[in-house]
């Protein structure tokens, strides 16, 4: 795990493209309903599927200290930029602010809180696998603090938006176990098999999202089948990612796949810049795709200058980016 992993990069680089130009037809009110099913069902999808993976295949948790020092470094890196962007946002009426984003994680930057719930979730889990002496220890923790969060939901609580963590559990506890279990999942799907049924599963998802609203949440059928959609579609991408030769293509976009979290806390104050009117545009007309990939290039780089200037200065690039460097 020393060596970066350039296509894990490369779908980060494309998760975070995904994110953008999903921002920009949400932001300008211009959602087209098959398009966006597409893009909602694999962006953050994916993120946790990588995260989930990194975490299994990576060094895992054994001491107290440890824990202690491992969920400290993730604080930083997630909560202090979440908290951070939040106060720069609502500096006028940060505890309104922060009450509302605590009982509606989407207020602010849900992903990082979410994020660093599973990880140190994760992380303490290991670390009673480690006292244990067996991998049970482990899920005995994980598969108990899902629970929890399932209760919470059917409970009504609020806190922390445990409808946000029911939706991407199954990503990150899946992924962790293709992580930590390499050897399984070859013998489950033998590497011969899986082109053929990653292109089986991506002409299912697509004809999902053809057929259903991937989106909008109805109740708890509608949620098995939106994430059985994004588990297909996901696989699909991922495949063709593993099986892409390396090119410039792909290096450009694992390059961008390391900057994933600093364009993510910055792109979308930036999505709608070009539409101060509220103009409406239809997504598939000539005026609508041009205003689209015109506001993207726009947010691009405003994006990029911003990332640059921030990333020059060591205590905002800390409190918002959550890096040392």
């Amino acid at each position: 795990m020393n060596k970066r992993n350039e296509s894990i990069d490369s779908l980060k680089g494309i998760a975070i493209l995904l994110v953008m130009f999903g921002h920009v037809q949400v932001h300008n009110q211009m959602t087209d309903p098959f398009l966006y099913d597409m893009i909602k069902s694999l962006q953050m999808p994916l993120f946790f599927l990588i995260s989930g993976y990194l975490c299994g295949v990576g060094r895992k948790v054994k001491t107290l200290s440890e824990l202690g020092r491992r969920i400290g470094k993730r604080a930083v890196a997630y909560l202090l930029p979440f908290f951070s962007w939040l106060l720069l946002q609502h500096i006028t009426n940060v505890p309104e602010a922060l009450k509302t984003v605590l009982f509606q994680l989407d207020y602010g930057l849900w992903f990082l809180m979410v994020l660093f719930l599973f990880t140190a979730l994760a992380y303490i889990a290991m670390w009673v696998q480690a006292k244990a002496g067996a991998e049970w220890g482990f899920w005995l923790v994980w598969l108990s603090g899902c629970l929890a969060v399932l209760l919470a939901y059917l409970k009504g609580v609020a806190f922390l938006s445990p409808s946000l963590q029911i939706t991407y559990l199954p990503y990150y506890t899946a992924a962790y176990f293709a992580g930590a279990h390499p050897e399984i999942m070859r013998r489950v799907i033998p590497r011969w098999r899986r082109a053929t049924l990653a292109w089986i599963g991506g002409g299912i998802f697509i004809m999902m999202a053809a057929s259903f609203d991937l989106v909008t949440v109805t109740g708890a059928a509608m949620l098995v089948l939106q994430t059985f959609a994004s588990f297909l579609g996901c696989f699909w991408l991922i495949q063709i990612v593993v099986d892409w030769k390396p090119n410039l293509l792909k290096t450009r976009l694992a390059w961008l796949g390391q900057y994933t979290l600093e364009i993510y806390v910055v792109h979308y104050h930036f999505a709608a810049i070009l539409n101060r009117s509220g103009a409406v545009y239809s997504f598939w007309t000539l005026s609508g795709l041009l205003y689209s990939l015109a506001s993207f290039a726009v947010m691009s780089v405003i994006t990029a200058a911003l990332i640059v200037v921030i990333r020059k200065i060591p205590v905002v690039r800390l409190l918002l980016f959550g890096k040392q460097r």
